[in-house]
């Protein structure tokens, strides 16, 4: 059965935490960065604001997956050194079966360990796993057992464990990621194909399977430009994501540019989700888009729809 809807969330942990603790946030993610003059204009009240849509965000995406009767999730994501260390970094990842778990807590910030644990779809994963084979890439497959070798004790990525935690309710879910922080990393082509074959894979299961990227959009978290946001380029993203047209994204990799590592690197997710999505005929719906200085990130709230 093909995929039947989409969600996308980029990634700061502020998202995932009270509006208490932004400012802590902050200081933790943009470190000695110095700051652009926009975000001066980040008091209170707009802080306030941004609270207000980030919830309305999360709310339209739940409605968006909890109403489309999935029986399992795919949820695309880029590890940053939580599941997989310098021994073995592959290009792309399957999870089939068995049980993720991720622990998210900022020990920087005082914040005790809560890890949480998700189960795995190990049909869908090995259709997915198989067929993408075939389909001519390579991948590293885990069946069951979930043995990160990362950070210790966090698991797998907090972008998959915070957005899961809010989003998935009690869907399994089956973990993609891809490599989009390491060097060498694949072609903005090749990501993009990578997204029409998962389409494909996941139209070869018998279930009603949705797919949920977190991840990116810009921004340089704890790096030398931290706290800036390519506003401009995000809403490029955006709008080619709105218009069905996710070969566009194809091209911005062609070219390295210092604007397009960090999380922004993490753009490369949201090529893979759309181009499987456009295979798919689902149509995308931008809810909001917050360039979010505290945050270090842009962040977006995006739907898919048959």
């Amino acid at each position: 059965m093909p995929i039947i809807m989409g969600a996308g969330v980029g990634y700061s942990p502020l998202l995932y935490r009270p509006r208490a603790q932004w400012e802590a946030v902050f200081r933790f993610l943009r470190k000695d960065a110095i700051q652009p003059k926009r975000a001066g204009s980040e008091d209170a009240a707009v802080l306030d604001g941004y609270e207000t849509r980030i919830s309305q965000g999360f709310a339209a995406l739940r409605q968006a997956i909890a109403g489309a009767g999935l029986d399992a999730l795919i949820l695309v994501t880029a590890d940053r050194g939580s599941q997989f260390d310098s021994s073995h970094v592959p290009q792309i990842h399957v999870q089939a079966g068995g049980e993720v778990w991720g622990d998210p807590a900022i020990t920087a910030l005082g914040e005790p360990s809560q890890p949480l644990t998700f189960a795995c779809d190990e049909t869908v994963g090995d259709i997915l796993a198989e067929e993408l084979v075939r389909d001519g890439f390579d991948i590293a497959e885990a069946r069951r057992a979930f043995k990160p070798v990362g950070r210790s004790g966090q698991g797998a990525t907090p972008a998959l464990v915070e957005a899961a935690a809010r989003l998935a309710g009690d869907l399994p879910i089956i973990p993609v990621s891809i490599n989009c922080h390491v060097a060498p990393v694949m072609t903005g082509a090749r990501i993009h194909r990578l997204g029409q074959a998962l389409a494909r894979a996941a139209a070869l299961t018998d279930k009603r399977l949705g797919l949920l990227v977190s991840g990116g959009l810009s921004g340089d978290p704890q790096g030398d430009m931290a706290g800036w946001v390519d506003d401009v380029f995000d809403k490029w993203v955006l709008t080619r994501l709105a218009r069905g047209r996710s070969a566009d994204l194809v091209r911005v990799w062609d070219v390295p540019s210092r604007n397009l590592l960090a999380g922004t690197t993490e753009v490369r997710l949201w090529t893979a989700a759309a181009a499987a999505l456009d295979q798919a005929g689902c149509h995308a719906r931008v809810h909001d888009y917050m360039p979010i200085h505290h945050a270090a990130a842009g962040v977006a709230f995006v739907t898919w729809e048959n």
